[in-house]
């Protein structure tokens, strides 16, 4: 029998195909998400691995040097192992908890840990910007409101009292060299006139109107010659027409006469040749002087045209931009103001100089008609070795060349008519010139008591062997940094000295004052990291006790051991920041010479004022210093006693000891060279080196995570997906970094 298939599947045959269906369709479900569901705990994996890393690296540097922190305000990681207190925070964070019915997602494990360390404290780019950080808040309250503020009403005065210092002290070498030239060239004149006084005395001794004759003798001038000559004729004559049996009574007095006669004719050439040297060499170191004055003269018109050409800029009031308050109400510049309108006396004028040249010329004609005069006298006197000679034309010719001769000299030689009136004239716009000198020989010898003083500060170091013996580690310790940092060698500052010369020490001073409001000015036109530095440096470092130094001020200090703990480094730290001295005496010395200068030029302006009533420029500066250097004498006794003084008479405000050393810092400080000596103060106070104290660490992590299901399709979707990690067998595993900088 024969079957046919009607193509109708037998009952039951469809559910197994349908069941086959589905576990395919099942299949790549579970396969699409298992490999989501680990790459969902790949990208967690990623966020949390990130997280802790900066986290564990954070608090390996919160263990920072706490007596860096607490003493210095600077952050240092400290004494701890960095890799130890890495791997402890990792393990604790990765700990897993003693439940055993919980369900980790994310298993973490360690697979590796470091770290890099750099960036040292020691560095000058990182200990700037800690200061920096530190500072930021409170260094620019406390400068504007403690000095700025202070200072801010003087400038417009101090400014002017400056232009005035500086201008009148470059021309008081110049004017005084000048008048020195002047009295020389006067001097030489008269000498040159005085070179001719031999001549004088041999025409006639003494000079006269008239010539007396008298009998045959001894002849102390030409005018002898005349006088005698009528003797002379007579016992001639005598001897002529005498009885020619008698003897000739007048042989030898005759031929005297003749003999004494050529001996005074023969003696002029030589004594006109002397006159003539020694006349043109006097004379022409007159018109040298004369030359060098003029010369000087216009230097000194130079000078004064061009300060008032930059007068403008040399006066202008450095804090009028300043957006604070001053304390109070500003000070009248206007009594220096007054003072430029005399400064053009001190200037000679063309006419002055013309007048004088033509004295000098004047004399020179009147030279000039000497010799012949005198050499004309001699011919005629000649006539009196025969007996036809005319006695009223020798006596005539003696009296005129004696006259020419005697004329010059009444009028040029000392004391003459016309030197005097030259002087007379010179000495018109001398009329404060001995006053001033006066002055200026007190104020030297104030002065010269300031520099005694320093000299004995200096001297302190000598017996402070103990504080010597720091200052030489210190000096190390400097060292190394400057060349840890490839830095230079600084030289000391040039502070520690005030200068024997007056007018120098004023100037000086007064450059020192501008100086301060020129970094005061950059400080409020935003110039903060110099100000930062200063702030810091005053805020944590010790600073001398000035007061130890009152006994020595009076000069009554016989015992120095009281100041034995005060030359050591730790007792004097600012000042060895701000000039570097590495001797116990020569920081404090250098900080005391340098208060002084600020105090000259604040009591010099105040001495402008003063004694602006003198007239003469010279004899105010030369006064003004004079009362500068007392009272500035006086402020620094005070400053000993009391570590306060006004800042000037007319501005009530107290300045510390301290606020001068901050105000220095601003001046000259801020620089590589006083963070080296920072740096090595803090090493010497504690022991830690900064250039070993690293402020920034990189740490290097690598973790894993066990993979739950197809590690061969993950690392296969690495290649396409970009995970960051990479996959072993059945693990993930990311290295991570992280960085963090005190």
């Amino acid at each position: 029998m024969k079957i046919i298939n009607t193509g109708c599947p037998a009952k039951g045959k469809t559910e197994g195909s349908v069941t086959i269906f589905l576990i395919m369709v099942l299949a790549f479900v579970f396969l699409f998400t298992a490999v989501l569901i680990d790459y969902a705990r790949i990208a967690a994996f990623n966020v949390q691995e990130e997280r802790l890393a900066r986290a564990s690296v954070r608090s390996v540097m919160s263990s920072y040097h706490v007596e860096l922190r607490e003493r210095y305000g600077l952050f240092a990681f400290g004494d701890s192992d960095g890799d130890l207190l890495l791997s402890k925070v990792l393990n604790e964070n990765l700990h897993k908890s003693g439940r055993g019915d919980t369900f980790n997602l994310l298993p973490f494990a360690l697979e590796s840990s470091s770290l890099e360390w750099s960036r040292p404290l020691g560095s000058y780019d990182v200990f700037r910007h800690q200061i920096l950080e530190e500072m930021k808040y409170k260094a620019p309250v406390d400068f504007a409101l403690e000095l700025a503020g202070k200072f801010k009403p003087l400038s417009g005065v101090m400014a002017e009292a400056s232009r005035a210092t500086e201008l009148l002290s470059k021309l008081q070498p110049l004017y005084d060299e000048r008048e020195e030239n002047l009295d020389l060239m006067l001097e030489r004149r008269s000498q040159a006139a005085e070179s001719g006084r031999r001549v004088l005395l041999w025409i006639m001794n003494p000079p006269g109107d008239s010539i007396s004759a008298h009998s045959l003798g001894s002849m102390q001038a030409a005018a002898d010659i005349p006088a005698q000559y009528s003797d002379y004729l007579g016992k001639y004559y005598d001897d002529l027409y005498r009885d020619s049996k008698k003897p000739a009574k007048y042989t030898y007095q005759l031929a005297l006469y003749q003999s004494r006669t050529s001996e005074m004719l023969s003696r002029l050439p030589s004594l006109l040749t002397t006159f003539r040297e020694e006349h043109g060499q006097s004379m022409e170191e007159a018109k040298d002087a004369f030359n060098k004055a003029q010369q000087l003269n216009d230097e000194m018109r130079d000078v004064l045209a061009a300060s008032r050409i930059s007068g403008v800029n040399l006066a202008d009031d450095p804090a009028k931009d300043w957006d604070i308050p001053g304390n109070s109400g500003e000070i009248s510049a206007e009594p220096l103001k007054k003072l430029h309108e005399q400064e053009d006396a001190l200037i000679l004028s063309s006419a002055d100089i013309s007048s004088m040249e033509n004295s000098l010329f004047k004399q020179q004609s009147a030279y000039e008609s000497i010799e012949p005069t005198v050499t004309g006298l001699s011919g005629v006197l000649h006539e009196a070795l025969g007996v036809n000679g005319d006695s009223y034309q020798m006596n005539s010719s003696v009296l005129g060349a004696s006259h020419v001769v005697d004329n010059y000299y009444k009028k040029y030689g000392k004391k003459g008519s016309v030197i005097a009136s030259d002087l007379a004239f010179l000495e018109e716009h001398r009329s404060s010139d001995k006053a001033r000198k006066q002055v200026e020989w007190e104020a030297k010898s104030k002065l010269g008591e300031v520099r005694a003083l320093l000299n004995k500060i200096r001297m302190l170091g000598s017996g402070a062997a103990a504080s010597m013996e720091r200052y030489q580690i210190l000096h190390q310790f400097y060292e190394d940094n400057v060349s840890f940092n490839n830095g230079l060698e600084f030289q000391s500052s040039d502070k520690s000295e005030v200068s024997s010369d007056l007018y120098a020490a004023g100037s000086s001073a007064m450059k020192d004052i501008d100086g301060i409001y020129a970094a005061m000015s950059g400080i409020m036109g935003g110039a903060r990291d110099r100000l930062f530095q200063t702030e810091y440096s005053a805020l944590y470092f010790q600073h001398f006790d000035v007061s130890k130094l009152a006994s020595l001020a009076l000069n009554s200090l016989e015992d120095t051991s009281e100041l034995t703990d005060q030359l050591d480094p730790r007792a004097q730290e600012l000042e060895y920041i701000l000039y570097g001295f590495h001797n116990p005496a020569g920081n404090v010395a250098a900080a005391y010479a340098e208060i002084f200068a600020t105090r000259l030029s604040i009591r010099t302006m105040e001495g402008f004022i003063e004694k602006a009533t003198l007239g003469n420029p010279l004899a105010v500066l030369a006064a003004a210093l004079l009362y500068g250097i007392q009272h500035a004498i006086q402020d620094m006794l005070q400053l000993c006693e009391k570590d306060a003084i006004p800042l000037s008479k007319y501005m009530p405000a107290q300045l510390t000891y301290r606020d001068h050393l901050r105000l220095f810092m601003i001046m000259h400080g801020g620089g590589e060279v006083q963070l080296s000596r920072m740096l090595a103060l803090i090493q010497l106070n504690t022991g830690i080196n900064p250039a070993e104290r690293n402020t920034y660490v990189s740490s290097d992590i690598k973790l894993q995570m066990q993979l739950w299901f197809l590690p061969s399709v993950v690392k296969m979707l690495n290649y396409t997906a970009g995970f960051p990690g990479e996959v072993q067998g059945n693990k993930y595993l990311r290295a991570v970094k992280a960085d963090y900088s005190y």
